[in-house]
């Protein structure tokens, strides 16, 4: 069960992180909202001169969703303050991303399927009118359940018009979503045991299946969009001590996009990791821990907008 690792890996990697804490608090962080709701703020944190170039004058924009099983989560942990106030340190001052970290409501604010999906919109269009008139790269990754939200708005057919518009991109002058990253998500829940299906049940409400990035795709597929449309370039991501039911739904979840033909699609599965560990380790300067970090890094590289 993924709830019993947290704690003690949190443990783990907090002492790793505090011998960076100058550093990650050092980062340059602005806080904006991004929509009515209280709980739709994000922080931008924006690189020094001294970081990595990754895409010439304008630098390229990360966009990252946090999980927490619906239920959890806070771009700044307040338990632990420097978690993901590391991450964003990690890829602005170490990879050269402009990074943003999304708050997005929880089940205790009233979320429900397709809220989290709804969340990415609304914080995509405010960052899309945020970089109007400048050429921007954005990648926008999700993690646990904020990789499910992630799933929700790229492939349900609400979102169609406001994804089209960001794939398309607006030339020499706007913002163009060159690529997806989802890591240790559940894309069906088909192998999940009684306990998390019941837990899934909190966010999803009846119909959990159907709600499922597979049934996502499903329905982007039975629209006539799966074939047809332009895609952004996706790398999937798991870990090698993910439980069993996230990396087979992973890999139901690469064998579905294969077959549609449509998708430049990469996968990795992270070597000596567990489900919560891999943004915990970013900003702790050792090798191992940075290791995935700097591949995605490289993964950006490989197919600039």
């Amino acid at each position: 069960m993924i709830g019993q690792v947290v704690l003690p890996t949190n443990q783990i990697y907090l002492p790793l992180v505090e011998e960076h804490s100058q550093e990650i608090e050092g980062a340059s962080r602005d806080t904006y909202s991004y929509g009515s709701d209280a709980r739709q703020q994000l922080d931008i944190y924006t690189p020094s001169s001294a970081a990595p170039t990754l895409g010439g004058n304008s630098r390229p924009v990360l966009v990252f969703f946090y999980g927490g099983g619906f239920a959890n989560g806070d771009k700044v942990n307040p338990m632990r303050p420097l978690f993901y106030k590391n991450l964003g340190y990690f890829f602005a001052e170490k990879v050269g991303l402009e990074t943003i970290i999304v708050d997005y409501r929880l089940i205790k604010h009233g979320a429900s399927f397709p809220s989290g999906g709804d969340d990415v919109d609304a914080a995509l269009s405010w960052i899309d009118q945020r970089y109007a008139g400048q050429k921007r790269a954005l990648y926008l990754m999700g993690n646990s359940a904020g990789g499910i939200n992630v799933c929700t708005w790229l492939f349900e057919p609400t979102y169609l018009q406001s994804r089209r518009k960001l794939i398309a991109g607006g030339g020499s002058t706007g913002v163009k979503l060159a690529g997806v990253i989802v890591l240790g998500a559940l894309y069906h829940f088909q192998n999940s045991s009684a306990p998390l299906r019941e837990a899934l049940g909190g966010y999803f409400g009846e119909g959990l299946d159907d709600k499922s990035p597979i049934a996502s795709i499903q329905r982007a597929e039975e629209a006539g969009e799966l074939t047809s449309a332009e895609w952004p370039p996706v790398l999937v991501m798991d870990c090698e001590l993910d439980p069993e039911d996230i990396q087979k739904s992973s890999q139901d979840f690469v064998a579905l996009l294969k077959k549609a033909g449509t998708f430049q699609l990469d996968y990795v599965n992270i070597k000596g990791h567990n489900h919560i560990s891999p943004p915990l380790g970013l900003g702790s300067g050792i090798e191992a821990e940075e290791e995935w970090g700097y591949k995605l890094g490289s993964w950006l590289k490989k197919d600039p907008a």
